[in-house]
């Protein structure tokens, strides 16, 4: 079995150097992700003076090992968000969603990324295992709820492919995020901007604004941490060290397999399963290739891991034949 991530067996970033030297920036950028490559470009962009910092490779760690859907769907279902956060939080967390699909496809416009950005429908469904009776209701009253909020959805007796009950959204997409770093990366070095691969941060000095990385030094006036779980540092440890033990990390699975094409919808599927299943078809020349994931649990809650694999490729066989 391959276990090498589909994004990183199909497309390369160039190298970019260490930190060699002390620098003064606008904005320290800690994270070579999607999220901080996003936000260093942006900010240059905006005539800003940028150092991102990657402590290896950029986009090697969650955004090269994504499924890659891009939605404004949440994981919390819409009237759920409601019920707990109210109409006006809800509306912004969809609309913020939304507005970060928008983002990455205006991105790859302007600066002419082959990305292979696509819309598609996305498709909450019951899951293949069950009739769906139970949630019918639930489904309708989230479909009109996302239309009040403004967004394309239906309810449908009878998604596409899954033959269950669901919820069609318009206008979701999907990506292959590290040709999309790819393109990115080259915009943000130059005219005080940099970008520095191994370059670990080994001390923040929140009094002096600034950052050290081994001898070297990085002041800075403003600081971005896009490292997913929150760096530390000397002035926060106490809040930090709070804030990340509310955090829960997870473990989710994915298998990808070539299929004869058009043999599956080009879409994205997601099931209501706890944990849930998530499907995506891509096109590639004279086949397709679905990737399926799922199966989440807690990180180190679980020894044997190898039956999720099994029950990701049982799925996706019964799907695809």
């Amino acid at each position: 079995m391959d276990t090498t991530p589909y994004w990183l067996s199909t497309a390369q970033t160039e190298p970019y150097p260490s930190l060699s030297e002390t620098l003064t920036v606008d904005v320290l950028v800690v994270g070579g992700g999607i999220t901080g490559l996003t936000t260093a470009y942006l900010l240059r962009r905006a005539g800003m003076s940028v150092a991102l910092v990657e402590r290896g490779r950029i986009g090697r760690i969650d955004t090269g090992h994504t499924t890659a859907h891009l939605t404004a769907v949440t994981d919390l279902r819409l009237h759920e968000l409601v019920e707990n956060f109210g109409r006006d939080h809800a509306q912004a967390v969809w609309d913020a969603g939304a507005a970060a699909i928008e983002q990455i496809e205006e991105n790859a416009t302007r600066e002419k990324i082959a990305c292979e950005f696509t819309r598609v429908p996305g498709y909450l469904h019951a899951p293949r295992n069950d009739g769906g009776e139970t949630d019918r209701q639930k489904f309708q009253q989230d479909a009109e709820l996302a239309n009040e909020f403004g967004f394309d959805a239906a309810y449908l007796d009878s998604v596409p492919l899954m033959e269950r009950p669901g919820i069609r959204f318009s206008n979701q997409a999907k990506f292959h995020p590290l040709k999309y770093l790819a393109g990115l990366a080259p915009l943000i070095p130059g005219e005080n901007s940099y970008l520095f691969e191994e370059t670990e941060p080994d001390e923040f000095d929140d009094q002096k604004r600034r950052a050290r990385f081994g001898r070297h030094w990085i002041n800075y006036g403003l600081l971005v941490i896009a490292t997913h779980n929150p760096a530390l540092g000397e002035a926060g440890i106490v809040s930090g060290t709070t804030f990340q033990t509310k955090l829960a990390l997870y473990t989710s699975y994915a298998i990808g397999a070539r299929i004869p094409r058009d043999s599956l919808p080009r879409a994205s599927f997601w099931d209501t399963n706890d944990p849930y299943q998530y499907l995506r078809v891509d096109r590639h020349g004279d086949e397709d290739y679905a990737i399926l994931g799922g199966e989440d649990h807690k990180t180190g809650q679980v020894e044997e891991t190898e039956s999720r694999y099994h029950r990701l490729e049982s799925s996706l066989r019964d799907l695809a034949p």
